[in-house]
């Protein structure tokens, strides 16, 4: 779903454009379609994940990354712990929002409203993003 959102909203914030955004999972198996709730929710903001398949976090992922997003503080500390060589930018999705909730909750085998939640807990994290980028990146 964050994948999707991000590289959705680069009308809405052009220095999106000059990055691609995959995603990948640290407890996940490769080439897996997106869950079923995952599907209805991103299709609630008109946007399909049907051609969707999940990936594995690999170093090579990570060596070729200019940052990472994770999810959730505890999805970062298990990153430190399991990869060498993280990029410096390494960041909760909601790091830029000024309030206290800093992890996105995991939706992994919740109900629809689970989510949904979820999926606008990303997209409110999106502008913070792109202005973190348009004051660290060249065009």
């Amino acid at each position: 779903m964050a994948e999707c959102l991000l590289n959705a909203s680069s009308e809405q914030y052009p220095i999106l454009k000059n990055f691609t955004f995959q995603s990948a999972g640290i407890f996940t198996r490769n080439n897996q379609p997106a869950s079923s709730n995952s599907q209805k929710a991103i299709e609630s903001k008109a946007f399909s994940l049907k051609e969707h398949r999940s990936q594995e976090l690999s170093q090579e992922l990570i060596d070729q990354a200019y940052m990472i997003l994770g999810m959730t503080t505890a999805h970062i500390q298990q990153l430190e712990f399991q990869y060498n060589n993280l990029p410096s930018k390494i960041f909760t999705f909601r790091h830029w929002l000024n309030d206290n909730e800093i992890d996105i909750p995991d939706p992994f085998g919740g109900d629809i409203e689970e989510y949904k939640n979820c999926l606008d807990s990303i997209e409110e994290s999106i502008s913070g993003i792109a202005q973190y980028l348009e004051s660290h990146c060249q065009n």
